[in-house]
């Protein structure tokens, strides 16, 4: 193409209506819609989280263990981990786990 050509080429895109559709704000309803089909069992979409929802007032934000908890809290009132092998309980007997050498699980036995 000549450069000739190419100047009315754009005189004439420029001219042209836009072919993009108009953004319009969600209704109130639209963005409830939305957020009870994101977020079937209560609460609302956690921003910048695709997937996560908060837990509908339940509890803040900030009183979670942090992000990924499926069940903050759960450990409350557990003794600190002692980093120690203990004997396997009764029933069952303690076997070198699969790819390691320095870990035992209690299989039944």
């Amino acid at each position: 193409m000549t450069r000739g050509a190419i100047l009315p080429l754009l005189l004439l895109l420029a001219a042209a209506p836009s072919q993009a559709a108009e953004y319009r704000r969600p209704t109130a309803a639209q963005i409830e819609e939305m957020r009870r089909w994101l977020c079937p069992n209560g609460g609302s979409p956690v921003r910048g989280v695709p997937g996560r929802c908060n837990a509908g007032g339940r509890r803040s934000a900030a009183a979670g263990s942090g992000f990924g908890s499926a069940a903050p809290g759960w450990d409350r009132g557990l003794p600190a981990a002692s980093h120690v092998q203990s004997s396997c309980p009764e029933g069952t007997r303690p076997v070198l786990a699969r790819g390691h050498d320095d870990v035992m699980r209690c299989l039944p036995g």
